[in-house]
């Protein structure tokens, strides 16, 4: 379930991260431009865990791994 969805602009691109959580967890879906590009579930932390590395993502301090 989506909790909340922020989103930014960055180089012409268009940035999205849907943070949510989960049975065990946390976790977020970014998306770039409209597209998925990955999930990321944090599994034992809450969903002020999600939103931080969310904004972060956003603000070009987190990076996409894999």
């Amino acid at each position: 379930m989506v909790e909340k969805t922020l989103i930014s602009e960055k180089d012409g691109q268009s940035l999205k991260a849907d943070y949510f959580t989960t049975d065990g967890g946390a976790g977020i879906r970014f998306f770039i431009n409209g597209d998925f590009i990955k999930e990321e579930i944090y599994e034992g932390k809450n969903i002020h865990f999600a939103q931080s590395a969310a904004e972060n993502w956003l603000a070009g301090i987190k990076t996409l791994n894999g």
